[in-house]
């Protein structure tokens, strides 16, 4: 019987070592093929804070008869809750200070794998939450850079109210953006995600963004906490929903906390494989021990 718990155990965690690989891989396919050449910038947001962002060199071009609409998209970490945040902007030309405002909220979809080692691609939305600013650029903050990098590519899906005189009153637009691009990786690792390229030293230089104000270097991402006990590891929660840590190793176990997508805790393997200790992190804002489904951790 326990032959055969630990194979079971070394056969799941192999399969997800193997579909990590597996998204990274096909994420950086995307990424050769993309055509949207990105600038990396450091910057004092208005509504974020400190920020490190990425965002388009050249707009993506959308011909409305004889008329066009210029689109860019600035994807930040911010520095100190270590989350992404994507902001759209949409106007009549590159320079033009005012913007247009949205006919409906944009939409953000991952494009992942259909199942673990299965380069299928399905679409599932991501649930992000809009705010608009008086001249219509959309903003969504607090997005896990865990759960985008699960996605091989994000798909932006907007539709932006047209001038009057135009030929038609509104126009959708959508493009796509991969976030194994090394501009984008570089953004990702500085909110803690693995760096999967070399990373070059952080600009220091005025912020290049739409609503953005120039400030100091952010400041460098914190260091991974010791792992005190021997045993002990980091893990992260899965990207699909929340993940509930029980008081004992059970489905019918009392439910200790839930833990969001993405979320870094340290895990020790217990007397089942399908289970795995866990408890915070040192210096975590909410403390908790207990144990969570093998199935709902990610190691990286």
């Amino acid at each position: 019987m326990k032959a055969a718990c630990a194979l079971a155990f070394a056969l799941a965690a192999l399969g997800v070592a193997r579909a990590e690989d597996l998204v990274e891989t096909i994420g950086k396919q995307r990424a050769a093929k993309s055509a949207l050449a990105w600038d990396i910038r450091e910057a004092g947001h208005p509504v974020l804070g400190p920020v490190r962002f990425a965002h388009l060199k050249t707009p993506v071009t959308t011909a409305v008869g004889g008329n066009k609409v210029f689109s860019n998209i600035y994807l930040s970490c911010e520095t100190n809750a270590r989350k992404i945040a994507i902001e759209l902007a949409n106007s009549t030309a590159p320079d033009d200070p005012s913007g247009l405002k949205p006919h409906a909220l944009p939409r953000l979809v991952c494009n992942d794998l259909a199942a673990p080692n299965d380069a299928r691609i399905v679409q599932d939305d991501i649930t992000a939450h809009w705010e608009v600013n008086t001249i219509g650029d959309t903003l969504a903050r607090g997005l896990s850079p865990f759960a985008l990098r699960e996605c091989v590519s994000i798909s932006i899906i907007q539709d932006v109210v047209l001038p009057k005189g135009w030929a038609k009153p509104d126009q959708p637009i959508e493009f796509e953006i991969a976030p194994y691009t090394r501009e984008l990786d570089a953004i990702f690792a500085t909110c803690g995600e693995k760096a999967i390229y070399a990373q070059a030293p952080a600009p220091v230089a005025p912020a290049a963004a739409k609503r953005a104000e120039p400030a100091p270097a952010a400041e460098p991402a914190a260091p991974a906490p010791a792992e005190h006990e021997r045993g002990w590891r980091q893990a992260r929660a899965t990207s699909r929903g929340k993940t509930n840590v029980r008081a004992k190793p059970s489905v019918d176990a009392a439910v200790v906390i839930e833990i969001d997508p993405g979320d870094v805790i340290l895990v020790q393997r217990s007397s089942t494989a399908l289970w795995w200790r866990a408890k915070s992190r040192p210096n975590a804002r909410q403390t908790f021990e207990g144990y969570v489904r093998q199935d709902r951790l990610v190691f990286r």
